[in-house]
């Protein structure tokens, strides 16, 4: 059926109304909105960032907060902000960034954005932006090359060989991690590290030993570079891949994992490991795998640390090869133990690894050392043999008897072991041929009547007794006495002739 052209023209003609008041409302509710005309960071360095914003519209305001995020993976935190009322509403925020428990490390990307709440209740968000917070003492450049990004300020030379360093470092390494893709990576470079005491954070304890090192990761995409060298920013950047292969949502890799593999990817590290390991190796003093999973800061033992963790490290990749690697950074993540995840794929627990790889270096197996310190010489005597001798108790007593003999046994039994220290280190060294003498059943059955009778003792009298009256009639006496003798003295005295 044909539509008439008049028809036709009047639903045309409805069509343009309605498009234009659609956009009309969509326009009023546009002008309704905050907008935010400027944007100012001022970077208070090293303390804190205030953040003003210049915003239209904003009379219904009632309040405004900034919303930020650390990149690439810092929650959000709420800021609170001024408004200052006028032509144009400023509205500022002000957030720390070198606190103990806040520190937004410099070269970190983070998210913002405004909220507005009005006097309705309803809020208004602005579309989230990325600001990057910067040491402003220095003018910084950067070069970029596939994943990474190196960012210096005075020797590009130095840039240039910390950017093909970590690039070899990142192809080097991933593939021991199973890592396929990396993501987008920062190195920051100072000159020295006078040049870096500011950036660390506030009352740091990891600042002098990141001197040592000569940097520090600092967050998952970001490495600080204090001393610049090629073996420093290959070991931290190899630190940010082990991140990303490994750290899982229960916590942080051991760190004979995490920084012996980041030791191998130095590439020349015997020059300055190998010499302090082979010395704990010749004289048996490399540390327990499990003590390495925490770092070492013990003075002497830093070397000796770094090199045994590239040491197994190394052993577990010549042993079982790239494959089995990936599993274990794979179970690390999945939230694994270090236990399980070494038995899941290597069939070894922690001391079972330990020991394979002192083995390997010509080593014998770690001293497993007896735990005695809950043992009790006299525990036999609450035992069944107690029940069994002639004079022991009938057995309507015979748990109320057992248990006072096991309490005064442990109680002879530590003054014993008191004794035994003070004589010194040979007595002590026959205790434990002592703990495994047995008792024959008339020497049970002598200290069993022995415990009987100390009990006895005890219940002869209360622990506290009644003290005596106070004899109260000898104080009396003496007082009654001495007014006897003042009354016969002013007697005498008012008998006594007077002289004319």
């Amino acid at each position: 059926m044909s539509v008439p052209g008049r028809a036709r023209g009047l639903v045309a003609a409805a069509v343009v109304i309605a498009g234009l008041a659609l956009t009309a409302v969509v326009g009023a509710q546009s002008a309704d909105r905050p907008t935010v005309q400027g944007i100012r960071f001022e970077n208070n360095w090293p303390d804190s960032v205030t953040v003003t914003a210049l915003v239209q519209n904003a009379e219904e305001i009632e309040s405004a907060t900034f919303l930020y995020a650390v990149l690439p993976e810092g929650a959000i935190t709420r800021e609170p902000a001024e408004i200052q009322s006028g032509d144009v509403t400023r509205v500022t925020a002000e957030f720390p960034t070198r606190e103990p428990m806040i520190w937004i490390p410099a070269g970190a990307d983070f998210e913002w954005r405004w909220e507005f709440r009005y006097e309705s209740g309803d809020t208004y968000e602005t579309d989230s932006q990325i600001w990057r917070y910067e040491d402003p003492r220095f003018e910084w450049e950067s070069l970029h090359e596939g994943v990474l990004e190196v960012a210096y300020y005075q020797d590009r030379g130095v840039a240039e060989q910390m950017l093909r360093e970590g690039l070899e470092a990142l192809e080097e390494i991933a593939p021991f991690l199973g890592l396929d893709e990396l993501i987008p990576m920062k190195v920051y470079v100072w000159a020295n590290s006078d040049d870096a005491r500011q950036v660390e954070r506030i009352e740091s304890e990891s600042f002098e030993e990141s001197v040592i090192t000569g940097g520090t990761r600092v967050l998952a995409d970001l490495v600080h570079i204090y001393t610049p060298s090629r073996w420093v920013v290959r070991h931290e950047l190899t630190h940010v891949l082990t991140k990303l292969a490994g750290e899982g949502p229960y916590g942080d890799l051991p760190a004979w994992l995490d920084e012996g593999m980041a030791t191998i990817a130095e590439g020349d590290w015997l020059d300055r490991r190998g010499g302090a390991l082979q010395y704990a190796i010749n004289n048996d003093l490399v540390l327990s795998l499990r003590s390495m999973e925490s770092p070492s800061n013990r003075p002497g033992f830093v070397d000796i640390f770094y090199g045994q963790s590239a040491a197994v490290v190394l052993f577990l990749l010549t042993e079982y090869g790239t494959e089995r690697m990936n599993d274990l950074f794979q179970a690390f993540k999945e939230g694994q133990s270090v236990n399980d995840a070494l038995t899941s794929v290597y069939g070894l627990d922690r001391e079972g690894l330990d020991n394979a790889w002192r083995a390997s270096v010509g080593l014998p197996p770690r001293e497993q050392e007896e735990d005695r310190s809950t043992r009790i010489e006299d525990d036999v005597i609450g035992g069944p043999e107690v029940a069994d001798a002639d004079d022991s108790p009938g057995e309507g007593d015979s748990e109320s008897q057992a248990e006072a003999g096991a309490a005064q046994a442990r109680e002879d039994g530590d003054r014993q072991a008191a004794q035994q220290s003070a004589e010194g280190s040979d007595t002590q060294d026959a205790l434990p041929e002592q703990v495994e003498v047995s008792r024959s059943e008339d020497e049970i059955a002598e200290r069993v009547a022995e415990i009987e009778r100390r009990q006895d003792q005890r219940r002869q009298r209360p622990v506290f007794e009644v003290a005596e009256p106070f004899p109260w009639e000898y104080p009396l006496i003496g007082i009654a006495g001495a007014l006897v003798l003042l009354s016969g003295l002013m007697l005498a005295r008012v008998l006594a002739p007077r002289r004319d």
